[in-house]
């Protein structure tokens, strides 16, 4: 009898660990009830300064890896740590004779490719891999205008990156597929559907869009209200908002940030994580570009909506 009920025991005890496991996996597939805060922050040693400036914890950390380099597996270990999930954006920086994309999708970086997912998947922990993003811009070597005006040159090189993941069996990588709001140029041949592979080979949508301030001046609604609508019509996977920031000249950028985060947990339910550019480049995109801003993005985190992590 005894013998009997300590089976029992231990069969629902590994009932609990299985349930656990499968809860996890669906967090990272997006089930689940509010928006994830994520960020750049320009480097890992500001992670903690920033999470006390916005008073929260960061649920996804987004980093950039140049074509060749290998996975950054010590800067995954200190976004582990932080209870965070790093969102890398793989970048092929590359020229080739045979083109960028050609180059891909025919294997020549295979033993390169091969490493960098084996060494994501040896890691061992969930991770978002946001491979060679807007794709539908005019200014990365990867795009359609730089790749003969051929989305499918793209697709081509997203289903080899996924044949690879799916070979390894590297089930931690989260592939996210991430065009810009705008399609640049506006051409018949330049539209998202035309690069997008097929849910069978993405996990995640991503999107990304700034409000460039001065005359170009434009809501938060204005730079995601129509990609928002085209992506949910093109697919029920989760979204997220991979790159977002507000300049300051031209409007309030206070305001833009309330509003922003309110509209996003209003009106884009899809939207399961976004991440917030926080740096001083093209403009000072950072939340710190001046003393309302900071305050905005401070008190409109509070918000429980507003998650602290994939849970």
């Amino acid at each position: 009898m005894r013998l009997v009920l300590f089976l029992l025991l231990v069969l629902l005890l590994s009932g609990c660990g299985a349930s656990s496991v499968i809860q996890k996996i669906d967090y990272m597939s997006g089930d689940f009830t509010g928006c994830a805060v994520g960020a750049y922050v320009n480097g890992v040693a500001n992670l903690p300064g920033f999470q006390t400036l916005i008073g929260k914890n960061l649920a996804v950390v987004l980093s950039y890896v140049h074509w060749q380099d290998p996975f950054p597996s010590a800067e995954a270990d200190i976004v582990a740590a932080n209870d965070s999930i790093p969102l890398i954006t793989w970048e092929p920086w590359i020229t080739n004779e045979a083109g960028n994309l050609n180059a891909i999708s025919t294997g020549y970086y295979e033993s390169y490719v091969r490493e960098f997912i084996q060494a994501a998947k040896d890691w061992g922990k969930p991770l978002f891999l946001r491979f060679a993003h807007e794709m539908n811009g005019n200014w990365y070597p990867w795009d359609g205008l730089h790749n003969g005006q051929d989305p499918g040159k793209y697709k081509q090189a997203w289903i080899y990156i996924y044949s690879v993941r799916e070979e390894l069996a590297a089930d931690n990588v989260y592939l996210v597929w991430s065009p810009n709001n705008a399609n640049m140029p506006e051409a018949d041949w330049n539209v998202l559907s035309a690069y997008y592979p097929g849910d069978q080979y993405v996990d995640w949508i991503g999107m990304d869009g700034y409000n460039w301030g001065y005359a170009d001046w434009g809501s938060f609604e204005s730079v995601f209200g129509d990609v928002y609508q085209t992506l949910a019509a093109l697919t029920d996977k989760p979204l997220m908002i991979g790159e977002f920031a507000s300049a300051e000249q031209g409007g309030s950028k206070a305001g833009w940030i309330t509003d922003a985060l309110a509209k996003i947990k209003a009106e884009y339910p899809r939207v399961k994580i976004f991440c917030w550019f926080n740096i001083d480049k093209e403009r000072d995109w950072r939340v710190t570009s001046s003393a309302t801003a900071e305050t905005s993005f401070n008190q409109a985190l509070q918000d429980g909506y507003f998650l602290d992590k994939i849970r």
